[in-house]
């Protein structure tokens, strides 16, 4: 089945090398789908770590807020952001 490009409100089909060097594209993007995934995740975690938890690790050791509540939020913030 060919395939075709827009050229100047033009369809025009793409060249079997064309057609290649999309498909080596596609193939290289979704290998790195994995690695997008990754990236994300630590990035979500690192802004809801800063957001949510580092203080609260201090306020723990100065005893302003109950003895593992910094561990829970860090646990609740692996569970929204799984690996």
């Amino acid at each position: 089945m060919p395939r075709y490009k827009n050229v100047n409100g033009v369809d025009v089909e793409l060249t079997p090398e064309e057609i290649s060097q999309i498909e080596r594209d596609e193939a290289d993007w979704a290998a790195g789908a994995d690695a997008r995934v990754a990236a994300k995740v630590q990035s979500d975690r690192r802004n809801a770590y800063k957001e949510e938890a580092d203080h609260l690790h201090l306020e723990e050791e100065r005893g302003e807020v109950p003895v593992g509540t910094w561990a829970a939020k860090v646990a609740e913030i692996k569970a929204r952001f799984p690996k």
